[in-house]
């Protein structure tokens, strides 16, 4: 008997209701063959429907749906003149017993079976076969059984070849420019539909552009709705010419980068990809470029490629760093390699003022360097620029660029720094924290705005990421990453009661770990978040639980998760501020995560933090970025503002401005 559980459950193709009803299915796929062999095995009704019925519906369409196959095959075999067809496909199950229900013995193999083990060439005749298999297996079945059971094995495979026979002539595939109407179930057709698709290769163009979630932009179409197209089109993957990628199908943070595929158009010799997907002939890998050190005692980089990873493993502290270096430097390899036709350690000064001057304010051609939207680094349609690049920008790429090239030569790989010398592209813009930070009234008013007699899960645990990230200063892939593991509890001298610290790596995990303080209020929010997810106390929760969860289910916050927190909680607190005063929520309205960085640095220095210690904090390898927060202090701003700095150090908070 088929295994009916090994068969794809898929939103195949079935008629409508009309058709159904009628008799005649509108268009016949290999699902309805697959229904109606399974159906001829003797499958339950039961499981025909749940593996091939439509979700929700009654068992009585799939029985309606296999008599309506049963008799439009009959017919068409009649049209066919295929007579053995149209009588074998109307026998229903049972009526060929299978050949063990004949055996009179389980220890005697059936005449078949026999058959194929002492002549599989057919050379002995019906009766000659019987008399050694009476000679063998005396004591066996019947003769007059085992005839029976010959019999209806070769019945059961005419049977099976007949509607093989029905399937190759008549089966239909799916083709991309196929309307969606009459390849899915009626109700489906109808969201797909409402969500602006009309054929096949629309839907499969939403899949790969919007990803795991596509099913998000149709209406009413679920999870599970949206797992049976895709398993209906990866069944259908050789006639539609179109494999789903699996990165297509997944989240991003399950990527793994040695898997990437990338795939190219360009007709260029060394076709546009990404760093981890870039090949690079030896004429134009670097190894012999015009540039190199005559004496290089950076013999192991070997190649330009080699020697970019090197340097952005060497000089990128955290993941953000590494991906703005990355950036320019893969922008500019690709440029060497496909305009200027030479490696990049043969590029000049005037290829490199080029570069700056010419190429990067209008990346041309644009089809080759520019993408459509938004696209991952591992799918097809990938390009390094989303446009051309601001003043601002090119200055960006001009400081990262010489202070590579400048890094490549202290390194003993280049001779010489092409992008010394350069003028400034834009004089960078002075850092102003106060500019991006909030005051005392602000502070007050963001905070009231998460404030309620009630919470919800999600209400709570908002609360709960304003207060850690003003407390602490952390980054939004810090807060991310934090753990319950990270946890820890101890003494402070000067401090009787225990003080909680958790520790922070850089999100690159290059740089030391370094721990920061939590002040009283932000412990006990905790405690009772985790209580609202059923969870004990921090210091017992299990490996790996996220302090900041989602509303649904137990996974961790993203770092983009944060940052549309953090957006939403300030857009509801200008609003708020606007009600009351208008023109007072313009600026709550710019407001973002890393506001709330600036917010902690500002606050805790003007309440007499120690600068070298704030710095140790926030993770800033130098003091004198610590010491940009410093300026243009204004104290009066700050009244009123509850010295948070000492909540965390001694543990003496008054939060009654919450």
């Amino acid at each position: 008997m088929t295994d009916i559980k090994d068969k794809k459950r898929v939103v195949a193709t079935r008629p409508s209701d009309h058709a159904a009803q009628t008799g005649a299915p509108r268009r016949l796929t290999r699902q309805h063959f697959a229904l109606y062999r399974g159906y001829l095995d003797g499958v339950s009704e039961a499981q025909l429907h749940a593996s091939y019925g439509e979700a929700g519906s009654d068992v009585r369409k799939t029985r309606r749906l296999i008599a309506a196959l049963r008799d439009t095959l009959s017919v068409l075999a009649r049209r066919a003149q295929d007579v053995e067809a149209a009588h074998l496909l109307r026998l229903r199950p049972g009526s060929i017993p299978s050949p063990a229900d004949g055996a009179a013995s389980s220890d005697a193999p059936t005449l078949e079976a026999f058959r194929e083990r002492i002549d599989p060439d057919g050379v002995y005749g019906e009766s000659e076969l019987l008399a050694l298999y009476e000679e063998e297996f005396r004591h066996g079945a019947s003769a007059a059984s085992d005839r029976r059971s010959a019999r209806n094995a070769r019945l059961r495979r005419r049977q099976a070849n007949a509607l093989a026979r029905m399937e190759a002539s008549l089966v239909q595939d799916p083709k991309p420019d196929h309307p969606i109407d009459g390849w899915f179930e009626p109700v489906v057709t109808a969201r797909l539909s409402a969500a602006g698709l009309t054929t096949i290769a629309d839907l499969i163009a939403l899949i790969e552009r919007r990803r795991h979630r596509w099913y998000t932009s149709v209406p009413r179409l679920g999870p599970k709705g949206a797992q049976r197209i895709v398993d209906w089109l990866t069944l259908h993957a050789e006639p539609l010419r179109h494999t789903l990628s699996p990165f297509a199908l997944v989240p991003r943070r399950q990527w793994r980068p040695d898997t990437l595929p990338v795939s190219s158009t360009d007709a260029v010799p060394v076709q546009i990809a990404p760093f981890e997907a870039l090949r690079v002939p030896a004429a134009f890998d670097g190894s012999r470029g015009t540039n190199r050190a005559t004496k290089s005692v950076a013999a192991n980089f070997g190649t330009d490629l080699r020697a970019l990873t090197a340097w952005l493993d060497a000089r990128s502290a955290s993941d953000h760093t590494r991906r703005a270096y990355r950036r320019e430097a893969e922008r500019l390899l690709l440029w060497a390699l496909v305009e200027k036709e030479k490696p990049l350690s043969s590029l000049s000064s005037d290829d490199c003022a080029s570069y700056l001057a010419e190429f990067l304010p209008n990346p041309q051609p644009a089809e080759r360097w520019i993408a459509r939207g938004r696209i991952e680094r591992c799918l097809p349609g990938w390009k390094p620029f989303a446009g051309p690049l601001s003043d601002r920008s090119r200055e960006a790429a001009r400081a990262i660029l010489n202070a590579m090239c400048e890094w490549l030569v202290e390194s003993g790989y280049l001779a010489t720094n092409p992008f010394a010398g350069h003028e400034r592209v834009a004089t960078p813009p002075t850092f102003d924290a106060q500019d991006r930070t909030l005051d005392a009234e602000q502070w007050r008013t963001v905070l009231l705005s998460v404030t309620r007699p009630h919470y919800t899960f999600a209400e709570h645990r908002d609360r709960l990421a304003l207060l850690l990230a003003y407390a602490t200063g952390l980054r939004r892939a810090e807060l991310a990453a934090a753990t319950t593991d990270a946890l820890s509890v101890g003494r402070l001298s000067g401090v009787d009661a225990p003080v909680w610290r958790l520790s922070v790596a850089s999100a690159s995990g290059r740089r030391a770990v370094r721990t920061v303080l939590l002040p009283p209020v932000v412990v006990e929010l905790l405690h009772d978040n985790l209580a609202l997810r059923g969870l004990p106390g921090a210091l017992e929760c299990p490996e790996g639980t996220p302090i900041l969860a989602q509303a649904r289910g137990t996974s961790a916050i993203t770092p983009d998760g944060i940052g549309r927190l953090f957006k939403n909680v300030f857009a509801n607190a200008a609003a708020a501020a606007e009600a009351q005063t208008p023109g007072a929520g313009r600026r709550l309205a710019r407001a973002s995560t890393h506001w709330l960085r600036h917010t902690h640095s500002v606050h805790a220095l003007a309440h007499g933090a120690d600068l070298s210690e704030l710095g140790k904090g926030l993770g800033h390898a130098d003091d004198s970025t610590t010491a940009l927060y410093l300026e243009r202090e204004d104290s009066s701003r700050l009244l009123g503002v509850e010295r948070f700095l000492r909540s965390t150090l001694a543990a003496e908070v008054d939060w009654d401005c919450a």
